[in-house]
């Protein structure tokens, strides 16, 4: 096959790719979207050349590159240079994944194993991206169901991963199909039937847990919520208006959705812009000279009219050190050192009522990744927007108390990129969480996909732990979600609003808030197999070479 007709493959597999992206494509076309690399693949075994993981990579790279541009082009608006990056180097990233496949694939003689190299390949590719310093998961393959969450309500069970296992395994069971129909001018039923089943079992399954869970829905602890859309121009006003003025905004925004049975105000991340100190909250001792504090004043107000009011703050803190109390502590001089923090502030009727700061960091934005073997980028990584040394982070995924209905609740915060991790989500249900909420600012990406995919993943995350999600954006979308992932109220973008809404506090703990991403564990095993086992076929046919000729050469 020549070299523009296996481009053209690829092409068309990133096409299918991305037209099966959400908010606005078609999730069925990632069953078919990867059919055309598996022909790309077998037209390049057929010309039996050397260097397969190259003209693997090379190969399937354009395809990549297309999905990934078509659907998170949108990074753009906040920084072009930072887009571009992602976008190759993700791209890249995916193609070497299929690059090793293919190696692999021609090493491998079993074809029964090559479905399972594949995924466990491709799995332990995600399970990577959800956790090194370069983490981007935005295009895990299990993320395309966010759309339609009753297809997969399972993942209660299995998490996202258990999403790509479904896509990676009906593609190759259709290209087998297609193969087979080709070369042997009929039908396989048996792979017809296979198909079928593979794809009508799983919705069956998940059409049934969906009239579980909603009967399951436990009504017995009402929780009056308001979220609010404060829409501050990131760019404009963010840091031109003081934090007085931007509790003032939120106050003005929430009060009148908030009556006297209102639990909980959830604000959205970077509500409260300006550095302030998290001792200094703590304590409830602020310096009269600062003004930056002032606008507490008027919480405590709003407060000592709703007793059991509590809000949730979006905000930048800080911490002073006398050493340095973690790797990202930084010097200030005079011995004295500064965390800053990406954080949710829990303030109540007793004032401070618990904090979190943000774990899973943007990686070049609110973390250096690799500071050992990139810090000499530091300046680089300021032109493209982000910063040269890392934001602090919390040791665990911890709740807030609250009081609704003569109840002790707890309510877990995901900040902005937090809600793509179900694992890291998960753990704040294991921390007790009865509620969660996601706060973020999706603002600084202007009305485009990015805002809206964000908000889709919210409710993947509510089916993950059966629990409802209250989500506060800064210019949207704002929503309600319920535990079997439907969406049940839900703002406009760049709109000044509040949502007012009664949500229920859940007990319990899913299969997969227990256990995690334990799918992409055992994937991360199946492919440490997989690869002593292609060594091991290499190795054999390497010596079986060796021996021919030598009995050739005799």
């Amino acid at each position: 096959m020549n070299w523009y007709k296996l481009l053209l493959l690829s092409i068309v597999s990133g096409l299918l790719l991305a037209l099966a992206w959400y908010p606005h494509g078609l999730p069925f076309l990632i069953f078919f979207a990867w059919i055309p690399l598996f022909f790309m693949s077998d037209a390049l075994l057929e010309k039996n050349g050397k260097a397969p993981f190259v003209k693997g990579w090379l190969y399937s790279w354009p395809g990549f590159m297309l999905w990934n541009f078509i659907t998170t082009y949108w990074i753009g608006y906040c920084t072009v240079p930072g887009a571009i990056g992602a976008i190759v180097a993700n791209s890249m990233l995916q193609a070497w994944v299929f690059g090793f496949w293919h190696c692999c694939r021609k090493q491998v003689r079993q074809e029964w194993l090559h479905p399972i190299l594949l995924v466990a390949f491709w799995i332990s590719f995600e399970y990577l991206h959800l956790n090194w310093d370069l983490t981007w998961p935005w295009l895990n393959l299990g993320n395309v169901f966010a759309v339609c969450p009753q297809w997969v309500q399972w993942y209660a069970v299995t998490g996202a991963a258990g999403g790509t296992l479904w896509v990676l395994l009906l593609n190759f069971l259709l290209y087998c199909l297609i193969r087979h129909i080709s070369r042997n001018h009929r039908v396989s039923w048996g792979l017809v039937a296979t198909g079928a089943l593979v794809f009508v079992i799983p919705v069956i399954i998940s059409g049934v847990m969906y009239q579980g869970a909603k009967r399951a829905i436990d009504q017995s602890a009402p929780v009056e919520v308001v979220a609010v859309q404060q829409n501050t121009d990131p760019w404009e006003e963010e840091y031109e208006l003081t934090n007085e003025q931007q509790i003032r905004r939120l106050i003005n925004v929430a009060t009148p959705y908030m009556d006297e049975r209102t639990a909980l105000v959830v604000c959205p991340e970077s509500s409260v812009p300006h550095n302030l100190s998290l001792l200094m909250l703590q304590t409830h001792n602020f310096p009269t000279e600062n003004q930056a504090y002032s606008g507490f004043t008027l919480l405590d107000s709003v407060i000592s009219m709703h007793p059991n009011l509590n809000f949730i703050l979006g905000m930048s803190l800080f911490s002073l050190y006398d050493h340095p109390a973690s790797v990202t502590a930084r010097s200030v001089g005079g011995g004295m050192f500064v965390d800053v923090f990406n954080s949710a502030l829990c303030y109540g009727k007793n004032h401070y009522n618990g904090h979190y700061h943000k774990c899973r960091l943007v990686p070049g934005v609110e973390k250096m990744p690799f500071p050992k073997m990139l810090g000499f980028l530091g300046d680089a990584f300021i032109k493209l927007g982000g910063s040269n040394t890392s934001l602090g982070v919390d040791s665990a995924q911890h709740t807030f108390a609250i009081q609704s209905s003569g109840r002790d609740l707890r309510v877990g915060t995901a900040i902005c990129y937090e809600s793509i991790y179900g694992e890291l989500f998960g753990q704040f249900v294991r921390n007790g969480a009865n509620l969660m909420t996601v706060i973020t600012n999706d603002s600084w990406w202007a009305d485009s996909q990015g805002h809206k995919q964000h908000f889709e993943m919210s409710r993947l995350r509510a089916v993950e732990t059966r629990r409802y999600v209250v989500r506060a954006a800064n210019g949207g979308f704002s929503g309600i979600i319920d535990p079997c992932g439907n969406v049940l109220q839900k703002t406009n973008y760049d709109e000044r609003t509040a949502l007012k809404a009664t949500v229920y506090a859940q007990e319990g703990e899913t299969f997969y808030v227990r256990h995690g991403d334990y799918m992409a564990r055992i994937a991360v095993a199946l492919t440490l197999l997989g690869f002593l086992y292609a060594f091991g076929c290499w190795c054999k046919q390497k010596a079986q070479s060796s021996t021919k000729k030598m009995k050739t050469e005799k």
